[in-house]
């Protein structure tokens, strides 16, 4: 199978971006934005109350989007970062980098 990406040199640019790291620390703020300006769905979603230890994150995916295709003058990169409680998927956080760049165009906080 022949490769039209260079993987390689894709994960060295997610790398030397430090996207991954703005990734994490996006989603730090905007869950403790989400526990702070919504506390009622908070305590709805963690209904024994919550304890930090128990709450675990992961890159669950890091990909390249062609945004306007079939144009390829508007590109994203997407890394897609899961959270779990208690062993158990709660949501997911999405920031979306502008492939030229590498600055933040964007990010979703979703709880399931």
């Amino acid at each position: 199978m022949s490769n039209f990406i260079n993987i390689e040199k894709f994960k060295k640019w997610v790398t030397e971006k430090d996207l991954e790291d703005e990734t994490i620390k996006g989603f730090w703020e905007n869950f403790n934005s989400w526990k702070e300006e919504y506390p009622e769905e908070f305590k709805e979603t963690f209904e024994d109350g919550f304890e930090l230890e128990k709450l675990s994150t992961y890159i669950k995916s890091v990909s390249f989007t062609f945004t306007n295709w079939p144009d390829d003058d508007y590109n994203h990169v997407i890394i897609r970062l899961s959270f779990e409680y208690d062993e158990e998927i709660v949501g997911e956080y999405r920031m979306v980098f502008e492939y030229e760049t590498g600055e933040i165009f964007d990010d979703v906080f979703h709880v399931y």
